[in-house]
C-alpha cells in the first residue's frame, strides 16, 4: 500500500485553499476601502467644523452692518466697529478662506453653488432680530455618493437697522 495524496485530492485541497484566499482577499479589500472612506468622512467633517466655527465665533462677538462683493468668489463683511471680514471660495483649488484660516478640502472633494442669501422671519417682532443672513458652502465628494457636507452658517440681525443684501457668487 502506498501512502500520500492522489492527484484529483490535490487539485481539491487546492482549489478549497483558493476559494477561501479569493474571500479572504476580497474581505480585505473591503475594509481598506471602508477605513479610506471613513477617513476622507473625518477629514470633511473636521474641516466643515473649524471654518464653520470660524466663522460663527467672529459673528457671534461682532455686528455686521454690511456685506459687499470683493470678486468673483469674494464676500467682504463690514462690522460695526470698522473692522471686516472676508470669506473668499476658490472653486478652482478647492480652498475655503475666512479671514487668517484657510483650509483646503480633500483630494476629490469640491465646493459647489455656494450662496450667501437674506431671509426676511416673519415670526420675530419687528424691534427685534427680524432677519436672517444664511451663508451655505457645499462641499462634495465624488467616492461619498449621496453625501454632502455642508458649511452653512445663520447670523440674526434687524433690517430695520442694518439693510443687508443677498450676494451671489458666480461659479
Amino acid at each position: 500500500m502506498k501512502k500520500g495524496f492522489t492527484v484529483i485530492e490535490l487539485i481539491v485541497s487546492f482549489s478549497l485553499v483558493l476559494v477561501i484566499v479569493m474571500f479572504l482577499f476580497q474581505i480585505v479589500i473591503h475594509l481598506k476601502n471602508l477605513y479610506t472612506i471613513s477617513n476622507l468622512k473625518t477629514e470633511l467633517l473636521n474641516k466643515q467644523s473649524i471654518i464653520s466655527n470660524q466663522i460663527n465665533k467672529k459673528f457671534s462677538n461682532k455686528t455686521i452692518v454690511s456685506l459687499s462683493k470683493c470678486g468673483s468668489y469674494c464676500v467682504d463683511f463690514l462690522y460695526e466697529d470698522g473692522s471686516n471680514s472676508t470669506l473668499t471660495i476658490d472653486y478652482d483649488n478647492n480652498t475655503i478662506e475666512f479671514e487668517n484660516y484657510k483650509t483646503n478640502l480633500p483630494d476629490g472633494s469640491y465646493i459647489k453653488n455656494a450662496k450667501v442669501s437674506i431671509v426676511k422671519a416673519a415670526i420675530f417682532k419687528d424691534n427685534n432680530n427680524n432677519s436672517l443672513l444664511i451663508i451655505e458652502i457645499p462641499i462634495y465628494n465624488d467616492k461619498i455618493k449621496n453625501q454632502d457636507y455642508i458649511i452653512k452658517t445663520i447670523y440674526q440681525f434687524n433690517d430695520k437697522i442694518y439693510n443687508l443684501s443677498a450676494v451671489s457668487f458666480t461659479a
